[in-house]
């Protein structure tokens, strides 16, 4: 259902800037990203809005440069796929790519 998940955490796992936090804390920020993108998107929100809204956020820096990636897999979604269930799959997918 959600497999192009996948392909973002990997970017995601590999990203240097998210080295230091533990998985939890670095798969649940990125989910956030996520659920706010996915909000931004339904909500009618261009896909340089939604980045540009979710980058000038208050967010941990580390957490910064997944925002691109993030926003342009969340843009890449059908329409049915954008609900809750998309930030929670994404997540589910980071812990365990994380092991």
């Amino acid at each position: 259902m959600f497999r192009s998940s996948f392909y973002a955490v990997l970017i995601l796992i590999a990203a240097p800037t998210l080295a230091a936090g533990s998985a939890t804390e670095n798969c649940a920020a990125t989910a956030s990203i996520v659920a706010d993108a996915v909000a931004q998107r339904v909500a009618g929100s261009a896909q340089a809005d939604t980045l540009t809204t979710l980058s000038e956020g208050d967010m941990d820096a580390r957490f910064v440069p997944a925002i691109q990636p993030l926003v342009e897999w969340v843009y890449t979604l059908p329409s049915d796929q954008l609900t809750g269930e998309a930030a929670a799959a994404f997540e589910a997918a980071c812990l365990k790519q994380a092991g």
